[in-house]
């Protein structure tokens, strides 16, 4: 539990070390041959944990907030892929798979952090997990439509290939994290659960740090070792996308009150990046390519987490009303 508690407090600095180690392990020993059934079985791990805190019985709740999940599913479904499509042709013509890590990130929608940020702000907690649960079950329809489309010639998989893999990526794994869930309660009682949850998000982010490794030690990223420019290239435009959401829900949600509108706000400009790695490695499932979506995906972090920080502190002198209480610190 240490350990874990450990890779929770520290994941985005451990995120960072293990790319620089996986870089270092494929420029100076050789790095390693890519495998899909490896990296597909890390990735169901990696993302089987989450989906144990997830209760897709939160849908039913939408009826109650219509308006912001309506918002929210424009933004995430709309605007963010035509804010990345945009910015992948203006700052990543030349980097198409890179491109095509920035549109993944787009069209996946939010996560569980959602809640965790939306509590921070002192938000409708209730908003967030509706905005969460539908937005998932979104997804399973509109990415294998959407993301081709977005990548044009560079993502030979089919709508159905793409499907096929989302079933084994989000479906199988939230059945069988809803199946966990109620197990655990029905045996052990909700107190159980309810202590154990820390714990399911520790070991999805130990999950998370073993794909990147095993994406960055791939041996096709020798080049990024020799062009760390790289980064560069993928940190603006991510930026100014983060950016972009942000401004956007806070706009589009002004009439709302103030912790329905921080729910919203959250649930549109915090990305679900961890799924959107477990969906590009079986999806693409080839060395070099893979790495650079992957290496795109991982540049997220370093941006979403500072930025989601930042507006926690920030929320109730921008959006002009105080939440309930003392305000948070992120």
């Amino acid at each position: 539990m240490r350990v874990l508690g450990f890779v929770s407090r520290h994941l985005t600095v451990l995120i960072l070390a293990v790319m620089i180690a996986g870089l270092l392990n494929a420029a100076f020993l050789g790095g390693i041959p890519f495998n899909i059934g490896i990296c597909a079985s890390a990735s169901f791990l990696m993302i089987y944990p989450m989906f144990i805190n997830l209760k897709v019985e939160d849908v039913a709740e939408i009826r109650n907030f219509k308006l912001p999940v309506a918002t929210s599913l424009v933004i995430n479904f709309l605007l963010s892929p035509l804010y990345a499509y945009i910015l992948a042709r203006v700052f990543l013509r030349e980097q198409p798979y890179m491109a095509l890590g920035l549109m993944l990130i787009s069209v996946i929608p939010t996560s569980g952090m959602t809640a965790t940020w939306t509590q921070l702000g002192r938000g409708n907690l209730k908003t967030a997990l509706s905005i969460i649960a539908i937005s998932l079950l979104v997804v399973i329809v509109a990415l294998p439509v959407a993301l081709p489309v977005l990548a044009g010639g560079h993502l030979a998989a089919s709508p159905l290939f793409i499907l096929e893999r989302i079933l084994f990526v989000i479906v199988i794994p939230l059945v069988l994290g809803d199946i966990t869930r109620r197990v655990l309660v029905a045996r052990k009682g909700l107190a159980y659960y309810q202590g154990k949850k820390p714990m399911f998000s520790a070991l999805s982010s130990v999950g998370l740090l073993f794909v990147l490794f095993l994406i960055m030690s791939l041996s096709t990223n020798k080049m990024l070792v020799s062009n760390p420019q790289l980064a560069l290239f993928g940190l603006v435009p991510l930026a100014i996308y983060y950016l972009a959401m942000f401004a956007t829900s806070s706009l589009l949600t002004w009439r709302m009150d103030y912790p329905v509108r921080i729910a919203v706000i959250y649930g549109t400009s915090v990305r679900y990046l961890a799924l959107a790695l477990g969906i590009a490695v079986p999806i693409l499932g080839t060395g070099h390519d893979s790495s650079m979506v992957v290496f795109q995906v991982a540049l997220a972090f370093f941006v979403q987490v500072p930025l989601s920080s930042l507006y926690a502190r920030m929320a109730p002198r921008l959006l002009g009303a105080e939440p309930a209480g003392k305000p948070a610190v992120a």
